[in-house]
């Protein structure tokens, strides 16, 4: 049986900090495929993963996109360049998006600002419509000795696909099943919080999707913030902790009703707080340490929850 190293290999895409934010390339036999391409900035890296395992730029197939948040799709289009052969496959949303970024960019500077979109990010432009292949829910798509099959997982994003490898018996899960770290060597969880990002985060749908990943029964889950994770079940536990930790501060915020001018700084403190206690109950150490990793999350978790909470109140 192969090694899990030989058919799979996250590259640190060196997003803000070290082992922020990774790629995946799966091998399979001298091909290459990545899940998730991160920004711009990663391509010379996921490039240099290529001329270390000896495959060249004409035998990467496929460039799999789990949603259009740019700190996952930024670099397509310049990784595309490089990758005469491959094609990008995408929910059908996220495939729009790709083509036409114009809005994507727009709703991006919104949340991060300048000049750190531009630190960020670069420059973004199309990736042409007809290097797009888009993915129905439940598709699979032979790969060489391996059946990928396609996910359309709510929750995170209305436009997130997940990715069920059947070589690795293994979940590629975007950030549908949150972010947090492990350790690299036994894949053991060391701390998971839930994703909350803007602009569609409900928490009804996360925990559909996190339990629809769970029950594929999985060894193992690749989260892109951060790498590889065994025990996906025992993992899924300590998410739906932290989901439901948001949950109540969202629905508290309704009840109080707090206004629209106060709700940002109402939602952070404690959002921060209840980061702070997750990753203390998951028996981590060094908190300051996983909090630092974090880094702007808490504050962006907090905005998802803001745009959730006045979308709840626009139906009423």
């Amino acid at each position: 049986m192969e090694d899990l190293s030989d058919m799979l290999v996250p590259i640190d895409c060196h997003y803000q900090v070290p082992l922020r934010a990774c790629s995946f390339m799966m091998i399979e036999k001298g091909r290459a495929s990545f899940v998730d391409n991160n920004t711009v900035f990663a391509v010379p890296y996921l490039l240099q993963a290529l001329e270390e395992h000896k495959i060249s730029e004409e035998k990467v197939d496929y460039l799999i996109v789990t949603h259009v948040h740019l700190d996952h799709a930024g670099g397509t289009f310049a990784l595309l360049k490089h990758c005469p052969n491959a094609k990008v496959i995408a929910h059908p949303k996220t495939a729009k998006f790709l083509a036409k970024p114009e809005r994507l960019i727009e709703g991006a500077r919104a949340v991060y600002g300048e000049p750190l979109f531009t630190q960020l990010f670069g420059e973004i432009e199309p990736v042409p419509e007809d290097r797009i292949q888009i993915v129905a829910d439940e598709e699979t798509l032979n790969w060489g000795d391996r059946t990928l099959r396609f996910l359309h997982t709510l929750g995170h994003a209305t436009h997130h696909i997940c990715i069920y490898d059947s070589k690795t018996n293994g979940v590629f899960t975007g950030d549908t099943f949150g972010l947090g770290q492990s350790d690299p060597h036994s894949y053991e969880t060391q701390f998971m919080i839930v994703s909350t990002a803007p602009a569609d985060f409900d928490p009804v749908e996360a925990e559909r999707s996190i339990q629809r990943i769970v029950s594929l029964n999985p060894d193992y889950v690749f989260l892109p913030h951060y790498g590889i994770h065994g025990n996906p079940r025992h993992g899924a536990t300590i998410l739906l902790r932290s989901l439901s930790a948001m949950s109540i501060i969202m629905q508290t915020a309704l009840e109080r009703n707090i206004s629209d001018e106060e709700l940002m700084d109402w939602l952070y403190p404690r959002v921060v707080d209840e980061t702070r206690e997750q990753i203390e109950w998951c028996g981590v150490r060094d908190v300051e340490s996983a909090m630092n990793w974090l880094g702007d999350d808490p504050r962006i978790n907090a905005m998802g929850l803001m745009v959730a909470i006045q979308r709840k109140r626009a139906r009423r």
